[in-house]
Parts: C-alpha cells; sequence; structure tokens
C-alpha cells in the first residue's frame, strides 16, 4: 500500500500548479486517472483477474465487469475455444441473423458483442485487467507499494498541466515519471529473489518409486 494520502496528493499538485489552484473535483480526476495509468503501465499479477458469465441463447450483448480496464482474453469455456477480438466495424459485416458458437467479439465501451449469435448457454471466461480501487477520502492511498508514490504524483501533474494547456511542463513531468519507473524493482525481479526449490533427478531405483505419479 502506499503512504501518501489523496489530501497530500493535492495539496503537492496545487503547489505545482501555483496562481492555477484547482478545487478537490478536479484534483481528484487528476490523481485517480494517474493511478489508473500507472496500473495499466505496470506488469503486476495482482490486477489480472477472472470473472465468468453464462451466455443467453438469441443475446449477443453482455456487459462488462464495472471494474474492467481492457480484456486480456476472452474464452468460451463450454467448447473449450478462444473467441478472437474485432472491430465493430467488422463485425457489423457479418450476418447478424447467424447463430452458433461465438468465434469473435468486438467491444464498444461497457458491452461486448457477440457473433456469431449463442444458439445457447455457453460459459464465457474473461481474463482482463482490473481497475484500482478509486480514491475517495483524503486519507485514501493507492493499493500499490508506496515506491510507486511519487511517480503518482508526478503522472497527476502531467495530466493536471495537459488539461491546462501547459504541454512543456506536462512532457517534463512525464519523462521524469518514466525515468523514475526505470529505478524502481518490478515484481518479476522481487519475486526472482526468492529462493527456488531445486529440480530433483530421481537416480536410484528407491528414489523412482517416491516419484508421484499422474493418475
Amino acid at each position: 500500500m502506499g503512504r501518501r494520502t489523496l489530501d497530500q496528493y493535492r495539496d503537492q499538485l496545487n503547489l505545482v500548479l501555483g496562481d492555477k489552484a484547482q478545487f478537490d473535483e478536479r484534483l481528484d480526476r487528476w490523481v485517480n486517472d494517474a493511478v489508473e495509468e500507472l496500473f495499466v503501465m505496470l506488469d503486476i499479477e495482482g490486477r489480472r483477474v477472472c470473472a465468468q458469465t453464462p451466455t443467453i441463447a438469441g443475446q449477443r450483448a453482455y456487459e462488462l465487469p464495472e471494474n474492467l480496464v481492457a480484456m486480456l482474453v476472452l474464452t468460451d469455456r463450454t467448447n473449450k475455444k478462444r473467441i478472437l477480438k474485432t472491430s465493430i466495424e467488422n463485425l457489423e459485416q457479418y450476418d447478424q441473423a447467424q447463430t452458433g458458437i461465438p468465434k469473435r467479439f468486438a467491444r464498444v465501451d461497457r458491452v461486448i458483442y457477440l457473433h456469431p449469435t449463442p444458439a445457447s448457454v455457453y460459459l464465457l471466461h474473461m481474463f482482463y485487467i482490473k481497475a484500482p480501487d478509486v480514491l475517495v477520502l483524503g486519507t485514501d492511498v493507492s493499493e500499490l507499494i508506496s515506491a510507486y508514490d511519487r511517480v503518482i504524483h508526478l503522472l497527476a501533474s502531467k495530466n493536471a498541466l495537459l488539461d491546462l494547456r501547459d504541454h512543456e511542463a506536462a512532457t517534463f513531468y512525464f519523462q521524469t515519471a518514466q525515468n523514475l519507473m526505470r529505478t524502481i524493482p518490478t515484481e518479476e525481479w522481487l519475486e526472482g529473489q526468492m529462493p527456488m526449490e531445486t529440480i530433483q533427478i530421481p537416480t536410484t531405483i528407491e528414489q523412482l518409486r517416491d516419484v508421484p505419479r499422474g493418475r
């Protein structure tokens, strides 16, 4: 968890903005956009989650989970097939009256459209990137480790300056954030420092007898 609170991010942003200081509503949007941007940029296992939903025969449109940022994989667990992503423009070229096992999907905002339209009940399995929790209270902190607190501040400053049309300063803050991120250990590197069990290769008949066999 982070250490800087939303109140602290607000104060720091207004220091950056100087005589262009803003009210909390706008400051909060810039901070939360920065947190979500950072979640998407980072390869963190905890932000990748799964969800399942059954199709309804004859229904082609399905709402996505509220916390979905980006779909990674969509599969039909019933038929053990992956459903490929396409554009809504391409999807509309197909026969919309066709029913069967879905082969492709298109996303529009918070809805996905399947083609062919499901002819029966199939279990859809979604593997996606979730959105971080929104910071609302002044005491709220981000879900990321505190090493990213300064990166969030820099990205929030970039967001604010872009909206206020100071593109040169926004570029500086974004580049500074990128440089800082290169110095922070990644989750993959941190887990790589953990001691791992070595692979044991049986060398005698007695050891072979102790090896578990698949059923």
